[in-house]
């Protein structure tokens, strides 16, 4: 009788919400998103996407004086240094990187597997500190050699200027190379041995194999090394600002810090964001939606190609790198702090500097950089159970979205905070608070990666025999899930905590009076001339960074 009641035809909204909602629970696999879940993700989204948004509304906002002013000034020049030093420096590391990925991972160069941890080791040395042993090295009065031509070959003219284009691009070449050397590395170590003897067969050369097989399949690994390296190009400012080199970020620096000109500042921070995004852009169309997988399961790795005669100049190019990029730094720094250690003068000064002492200074860099790290994998979570565990249009936005904060500068990031906080949280403002939500909403984005490739490593079917079993949500995840990816949240963590420690212009920007980094006392020591006093707290700030580095290494195979 109930069936004969059902009316025959049902109505056409209701037909087309069943299939919808059909259609969504089969795409969803059948899994209700949590309500908690949706919110919690939408509002770190916000938080990550909110800096870089606010800044482009103001700088539409902004009077039109201040476009006008900009437009016929230091606009186009700043434009020009800024892009032309980006391609050069990610052009150059790009092909470093790539040559030194390939004579470690596919070569049979002495002592490779030593190279693979010197090659990435600069990256704990942030470019400022390479800057200060540049300028030590090569000013023309006073360097040390300078000083060593005239002592040995009694040659006292003119020595090549440190500074300038020239001084930066070789200095940001050096530090910058590591980001490519390391994605080319395991897209080296990965690749199947079948793919190159293949065209090898078919009669390509050992050259047009490379480029024609090898480099497609590297390409989305060596183009996000490269996005790299472009966006901390824009976001340099120590590097620029020491090597007396003007681009976009040490512009807004002066602007904020001299002259007290936000709108200026909020103009050409605005302009810095559009770059930024147009790199993106760039890396997102330059890749479209190619994907390479490996179809067969006998995996096998590529032989070792002999470098014969070349093995020889091969090790010295890369004994030639690691001395410039590591050897030499490390050792005037620790030449340096020696110095430093035995000059009472040098010493109490860096003892004690006002109120505060040497121990203030790590303790202040080590806390900031730790609950910066804290809070960015804490926040990272949702988004990341979101993003792999409920798959959508939704969920993709919001991951994307929290990708944003990576591609602006820290000192664009330190202009958003100093207007959100005035705005909205003037409670917050001249607190050690402020510095590290900066620091999260900067380095979110390497929180979020690392938590979403951790839960991608989860098979969703533990927590489903756990859901089973007679477990909530909440059991599951603190008594499987968390277990299985923390090595990939304290990954995001100390990746976290390494950009932290060494983040410059948005720690000299918001630090709060009497709150000195170890990042802010190697650069106003080395601003003034005082390296002996910068060389300790330069190096106790590389000895700090090698360890979460480390750490991060040895999680690829290679490294162990």
């Amino acid at each position: 009788m109930k069936e004969l009641d059902r009316p025959l035809i049902q109505p056409r909204k209701s037909v087309f919400l069943t299939k919808a909602r059909s259609a969504y629970q089969q795409h969803l696999g059948k899994k209700r998103i949590p309500t908690w879940l949706i919110v919690m993700g939408v509002l770190v989204a916000a938080l990550a996407a909110v800096t870089p948004f606010y800044i482009l509304l103001r700088m539409f906002g902004a009077d039109g004086s201040a476009w006008l002013r900009l437009l016929q000034s230091r606009l186009w020049v700043l434009m020009g240094n800024t892009l032309m030093l980006v391609f050069a420096v990610t052009g150059a590391a790009t092909i470093i990187g790539v040559g030194l990925a390939w004579l470690t991972e596919r070569s049979d160069l002495p002592g490779r597997k030593i190279f693979r941890w010197l090659f990435a080791l600069p990256l704990a040395i942030p470019a400022y500190i390479g800057a200060i042993i540049h300028l030590a090295l090569f000013r023309p009065r006073g360097g040390l050699v300078p000083q060593a031509l005239e002592t040995w070959f009694g040659y006292t003219g003119r020595t090549p200027s440190p500074t300038g284009f020239g001084g930066a691009f070789f200095i940001l070449t050096l530090f910058s190379f590591p980001y490519v050397y390391l994605l080319s590395g395991a897209a080296f170590r990965s690749l199947h041995a079948s793919l190159v003897e293949s065209a090898r067969i078919l009669g390509c050369r050992p050259w047009k194999a490379f480029l024609s097989v090898v480099v497609p399949v590297m390409r989305p690994g060596i183009t996000a090394g490269a996005l790299l390296i472009a966006l901390d190009i824009l976001a340099e400012y120590g590097t620029v600002a020491l090597l007396r080199f003007e681009t976009f970020s040490s512009a807004i620096f002066v602007q904020l810090s001299g002259r007290y000109n936000r709108s200026a500042a909020v103009v050409l921070s605005g302009v810095l964001i559009l770059l930024a995004f147009l790199f993106l852009w760039a890396e997102l169309r330059l890749n479209g939606r190619a994907r390479f997988t490996q179809i067969e399961s006998n995996w096998r790795e590529s032989r070792l190609t002999p470098l014969n005669h070349w093995k020889i100049p091969a090790f010295l190019v890369g004994s030639a790198i690691v001395f410039a990029s590591l050897v030499v730094p490390l050792g005037i720094l620790t030449h340096w702090s020696i110095a430093a250690l035995s000059d009472y003068a040098a010493f109490s000064s860096i003892v004690r500097t006002g109120s505060q002492t040497f121990g203030n200074y790590i303790v202040n860099s080590l806390s900031t950089g730790l609950l910066a790290a804290g809070i960015a994998v804490i926040l990272s979570l949702p988004v990341a159970i979101f993003a792999v565990r409920y798959p959508g249009k939704m969920s993709r936005l919001l991951s994307q979205m929290c990708q944003v904060g990576y591609a602006i500068p820290g000192v664009v990031t330190a202009l958003s905070v100093v207007l959100l906080v005035n705005r909205l949280l003037p409670f917050f403002y001249a607190t050690p608070l402020v510095l590290v939500l900066a620091y999260v909403l900067r380095y979110l984005p390497q929180a979020v990666r690392s938590s979403e490739s951790a839960l991608n490593q989860v098979s969703p079917s533990l927590e489903e025999a756990s859901r089973t079993l007679g477990k909530t949500h909440g059991d599951t995840f603190w008594k499987i899930s968390l277990p299985l990816i923390m090595p990939g949240l304290l990954a995001g963590g100390a990746l976290v905590f390494l950009s932290s420690i060494k983040e410059l212009p948005a720690t000299l920007l918001l630090r709060p009076a009497g709150f000195d980094t170890l990042a802010v006392r190697v650069w106003m020591w080395s601003h003034d001339g005082f390296y002996l006093q910068a060389a300790p707290a330069a190096i106790f700030l590389v000895l700090i960074s090698i360890i979460p580095l480390a750490l991060l290494l040895r999680k690829v195979q290679a490294f162990r």
